[in-house]
């Protein structure tokens, strides 16, 4: 399809209209003119962007962008510089969803994780600059804390960082992926018994207790792996257009 084509459709199909976000959404760098092959990566980086042109990917689409808000305008010098030529010399362009993609309810990271976790009538909550970003939902059947926990390790591969302040057994959870700790307190105010995120946060602990929440962590990177591939997968059924996601390794 044309690349004109797909950042139109993205835009609509994301909703980026909705958003007042510190990202600068949509198409951050235009490569060529048409588009057969997509990889999806969450950061925009060096090694991401290599990976991709070394697959001949002619689009790239991540949930970290390079241009942000509060940085943009800036020199395009140094390592920016260098991330540019990496996409240019090759005609890759570069998609970046931010916000969007935290709060999508069809291929968003909240709302698929909380699917595949096995919550069920899932709702938005927890605002963010003025637009709810997480979900939050009912497990079919309750589960003991540790059985929960280990589900979780297990589906983001990733370590837990656990503040066990809730109940023993987990009826309802909420998720709100990346550095999203002090959104536990709109966990509280629905009375989840479970609140899950990608980073801990000092304050939250205390936050956690003194409410009486479960609060999990499991990694920034980890919990925005989800949407991505998600989209990507979407594209591919939507438009036939080959997709893959680029693993860059990150423990935070």
């Amino acid at each position: 399809m044309r690349l004109s084509e797909l950042d139109t459709y993205l835009n609509r199909y994301l909703e980026l209209v909705r958003f007042d976000d510190d990202s600068l959404n949509g198409l951050q760098v235009e490569g060529r003119g048409e588009v057969k092959s997509v990889a999806t990566a969450v950061s925009a980086c060096a090694e991401a962007f290599r990976k991709a042109v070394s697959a001949q990917a002619d689009a790239l689409i991540v949930h970290h962008g390079l241009f942000w808000r509060k940085d943009w305008p800036a020199p395009v010098t140094g390592i920016l510089k260098e991330r540019i030529r990496i996409l240019l010399d090759a005609g890759c362009s570069l998609f970046a969803y931010h916000l969007p993609l935290d709060a999508h309810p069809e291929v968003g990271n909240n709302a698929v994780a909380a699917r595949d976790l096995g919550l069920k009538d899932l709702e938005p909550f927890a605002e963010y600059h003025g637009t709810q970003i997480g979900f939050a939902g009912k497990l079919a059947s309750p589960v003991d804390r540790a059985t929960f926990v280990k589900k979780l390790e297990t589906y983001y591969g990733h370590t837990a960082h656990v503040v066990p302040a809730g109940p023993e057994t987990i009826t309802t959870a909420g998720i709100v992926s990346g550095g999203a700790a002090k959104e536990a307190e709109a966990g509280l105010r629905l009375g989840l018994d479970a609140y899950v995120t990608g980073e801990p946060g000092e304050p939250v602990t205390y936050l956690c207790r003194e409410g009486g929440i479960n609060f999990a962590a499991m990694g920034h990177y980890a919990t925005e792996r989800v949407g991505v591939q998600a989209l990507g997968g979407h594209l591919g059924t939507r438009f036939g257009l080959e997709t893959f996601f680029i693993e860059v390794e990150n423990e935070a």
